[in-house]
């Protein structure tokens, strides 16, 4: 029961969607760990927010969003600008997420990294059911909907008709930031299978975790899949010489879960669900097989799109911005991007950029630097998953805008980083590690 409300106060700040009264769920979360603190510990800790990692990021939050404030301020644009909320919306997510830090790895600091990683995993997974039952039950896909805010639903009318699923999660990210957050998940669920014995990790646990978590890429949108693709790619640099004895040890699972899905999806589901899977879901989801099948070519109609959204941009543009984004059409003589760093450019040019690339580092600096200095398996091992943590959101940002924008991918980073840390210090205090 204490596993599944670690889970639920993750859950409610990665997702950060609406709730009568208190706003948003990430509220919620704060509530529910004051009142666990102070009827289990009898005091609310501030410990972690006290950790050099967590402090570091949180100054640097602060100091991005005043960054932002002062481009929209010197440009004479909208100082209430929709990135400079988003910083302070960050903001407050991880603040939460450092607040929650002491009941989240409670009695669990000698393997904190596995349990918030086991946790992430779960939290994605429980998305991912959700999705998949509102993509099967249209009353409760329909609820979903009614509960999220107006511009929400103005989108949700607005999107295609096949790709509405889309919209079917309890989350107040959506689209592209909900599927690049499941990217995270995925290379989570990756680094624990190199380690990991924990309880909810292990035997036919793992492999659900997985669906789940696919399932809710797939009806989240595909960026999610990059993550997919790096994390299998971290395993099995580290165990390419195994993978004959990891299939061995598991085949008895793989084609256990091979049947059950074969018989669910034939004997379970109705006809006019597996039409929906057969046309709609699959050939959104696998694009670019059906292209590759159709066509011969193996290619995404989203990857092909968006290099159209690159193009030339003006040296002033390059040497300080303009305040505002790419976003729409005919800002600054520039069509509409939906790229990352079009947009980054456009708003602060070259050096916002930089401040950008220094924040993102904050994540990394401190993680990769014990790693180097520790040069153990394991510590070989957490080396590569940061930099691949590191390098995900640079490449999420060639789509869509990510670095300081997307605050779900910095909460996982954070919350990842910091449970390392406590872990190592931890380790390190009681003598468990060298040095």
């Amino acid at each position: 029961m204490q596993f599944l409300f670690r889970v639920s106060i993750l859950f409610l700040i990665v997702f950060n969607f609406r709730v009568p009264v208190f706003y948003n769920s990430a509220f919620v979360s704060i509530i529910l760990c004051t009142f666990y603190y102070i009827w289990k510990r009898g005091s609310i800790p501030f410990t972690y927010f006290f950790q050099r990692y967590n402090t570091a990021i949180l100054i640097g939050t602060v100091a991005l969003a005043f960054i932002v404030f002062v481009i929209a301020l010197l440009h004479h644009t909208d100082i209430a600008s929709a990135r400079e909320k988003r910083m302070w919306i960050e903001f407050m997510m991880l603040w939460s997420v450092v607040y929650a830090l002491p009941l989240l790895i409670e009695g669990k600091e000698s393997t904190a990294l596995e349990e918030l990683a086991v946790i992430i995993c779960y939290a994605f997974a429980i998305q991912g059911v959700i999705g998949l039952i509102a993509y099967l039950h249209s009353p409760f896909a329909q609820f979903l909907i009614d509960i999220k805010p107006a511009e929400i639903k103005e989108a949700y009318a607005e999107e295609m008709l096949d790709n509405r699923f889309r919209f079917y999660n309890l989350s107040g990210i959506l689209l592209v930031e909900l599927t690049a957050a499941f990217g995270i998940a995925f290379i989570a669920f990756f680094w624990l299978q190199l380690k990991s014995n924990h309880l909810y990790m292990i035997g036919w646990k793992k492999y659900l975790v997985f669906l789940f978590i696919f399932f809710g890429t797939a009806l989240a949108g595909r960026t999610g899949f990059i993550g997919l693709a790096m994390g299998v790619g971290g395993w099995l640099f580290f165990s390419y010489n195994k993978v004959f004895i990891f299939v061995k040890r598991n085949m008895w699972y793989i084609i256990a879960f091979s049947l059950i899905i074969f018989f669910a999806y034939n004997f379970l589901l109705t006809g006019r669900q597996r039409q929906s899977f057969n046309n709609e879901l699959f050939p959104f989801a696998f694009e670019w097989y059906y292209n590759y099948r159709d066509y011969g070519k193996l290619e995404v109609g989203s990857a092909e799109a968006t290099s159209q959204h690159y193009y030339h941009l003006y040296d002033e543009t390059l040497l300080k911005g303009h305040g505002a984004t790419a976003f729409g059409t005919g800002v600054f003589g520039y069509p509409h991007s939906d790229a990352g760093y079009i947009n980054t450019l456009v708003y602060g040019g070259i050096p916002y950029l930089l401040c950008l690339i220094i924040y993102q580092f904050l994540y990394l600096i401190h993680p990769l630097t014990i790693t180097l200095k520790n040069n153990s398996g394991n510590n070989r091992i957490h080396c590569v998953f940061f930099i691949l943590l590191f390098l995900y959101i640079f490449i999420v940002d060639i789509k869509a805008p990510a670095i300081g924008y997307m605050h779900n991918l910095e909460v996982l980073n954070l919350v990842l980083g910091s449970s390392f840390l406590i872990q190592y210090y931890f380790r390190k205090e009681q003598g468990e590690l060298s040095r």
